[in-house]
């Protein structure tokens, strides 16, 4: 069953109908030639309800403030305060753009923001400093990479949903795992741009430094109201979420002035929009994951998987590297909404922990943004940098490599994750 409607879903993906409908098209195919027109109405049901959930609150939140942050400029800021931090080292602009990569994740939440925004300014810098154009590409998408991992985070919330975990533990969860995805990038900036010698910037004064770090303050303090909120437990993850976005509107508006309220307008508009298609597919994979689920698909997944190993690490292993794959020719948020809840019931029999299964989950699948042929921030980058995919495909291997480790950490080490989750929020009941 599940390869009748995973064959007819990359069909309709490929002749350029939306993820939304590609998925929900196919389900209601297998019912029609299943000739199970009762289920039909069942699945109806959990298409409309599926998106009735408070956490789910949070994701227009975090798609607006992202908005607004792109709209006042707040990227070249962030962009200009990480140049005189970082900008010294070999291989300047490189770090330059992991540093504020880093540092945007803490406020957008989103790849794609972070690539089609910030991207475009990291970008363009590296070009006109001479920097490879593939090389410049393959930086910033990596490094977008590190937005859906540091809270706030869209795909977090998301991941939680589709796998029944706590929003608040896997959004915590992502937190050292982004900061060494980080250093990681930063790792591999510094020995390409020795060997390479790239060119790095002048030490900038401490008191320079300090001047652009005021200017940057008050968009840093949305990382703090965010994630200090969500970590001291003044809110939740879904109230942080309005309450960052009243911040950044307030800051747009009155505080850098970098529009007023008709072009707000059209940002909610857009935010409206993007928000409907968001939560259009996780209704559709709703529908797809109850019918997966009267056909006995996870358990027919486990059995197959415990059939091969019953080794906890081995599992996690063999679901990596099945994910990469499939992330190839499948976008990742469609897959985190339709192998999630296919794959929790194996994860739970296996004793792995549910948040360090979310997170190794939506880092995974980020991988899908980066790699060819159809990974969104790839496309993006390699627009912004005129590069051709087999340039692009050769710089982005030593990018892909050190995130690769730093899920195989994690699958050795689940403290990576699941420490500050449990230090916040106390130690899961068993």
């Amino acid at each position: 069953m599940i390869g009748i409607i995973f064959l007819s879903m990359l069909a309709l993906f490929f002749l350029g109908a939306p993820m939304s409908f590609g998925i929900l098209a196919s389900t209601v195919l297998f019912l029609f030639f299943q000739g199970n027109f009762v289920e039909i109405t069942s699945v109806t049901a959990q298409v409309i309800f599926a998106s009735d959930t408070y956490v789910l609150i949070a994701i227009p939140f975090f798609i607006l403030a992202a908005d607004l942050m792109n709209e006042s400029r707040i990227t070249d800021r962030i962009f200009g305060f990480a140049k005189s931090v970082v900008g010294h080292i070999p291989g300047g602009l490189g770090h330059v753009n992991v540093f504020a990569s880093m540092i945007f994740s803490g406020m957008s939440g989103s790849c794609l923001a972070d690539t089609s925004g910030l991207g475009k300014v990291e970008i363009k810098a590296m070009l006109d400093g001479k920097y490879d154009p593939a090389f410049s590409a393959s930086v910033t998408a990596a490094s977008a990479m590190i937005g859906p991992i540091i809270p706030p985070s869209i795909s977090m919330v998301i991941g939680a949903v589709v796998t029944g975990t706590s929003p608040g533990r896997m959004l915590v969860g992502g937190i050292m795992p982004g900061i060494m995805m980080g250093f990681g990038l930063m790792a591999v900036v510094y020995f390409l741009a020795k060997s390479r010698n790239y060119d790095r910037l002048p030490r900038e004064s401490f008191k320079i430094v300090i001047k652009k770090f005021i200017a940057t303050c008050p968009a840093l303090m949305t990382i703090v109201i965010m994630v200090g909120g969500i970590i001291t437990g003044i809110f939740t993850p879904t109230e942080a979420a309005v309450i960052a976005c009243i911040y950044a509107l307030l800051l747009s508006v009155f505080y850098y002035r970098s529009f007023g309220f008709k072009k707000l307008f059209r940002i909610m508009i857009s935010t409206g929009v993007n928000t409907g298609a968001l939560l259009f597919i996780l209704s559709a994979a709703s529908g797809l994951g109850l019918l997966a689920t009267r056909a006995q698909i996870p358990q027919q997944i486990i059995q197959s998987v415990v059939g091969i190993t019953s080794n906890p690490t081995l599992v996690l292993f063999l679901i990596i590297g099945i994910l990469i794959l499939m992330g190839m020719v499948m976008e990742d948020l469609s897959l985190l909404v339709i192998m999630g809840p296919l794959l929790t019931p194996l994860v739970k029999q296996m004793g792995i922990d549910p948040v360090q299964f979310g997170v190794i989950l939506v880092l995974t699948l980020m991988f899908a943004m980066i790699t060819p042929p159809i990974g969104m921030g790839f496309y993006i980058t390699c627009n912004y940098a005129n590069v051709d995919v087999i340039a692009y495909s050769k710089e982005i291997l030593w990018f892909f490599l050190v995130l690769l480790f730093v899920v195989i950490l994690m699958v050795f080490f689940p403290g990576i994750v699941t420490t500050l989750p449990n230090l916040v929020f106390g130690a899961p009941l068993v």
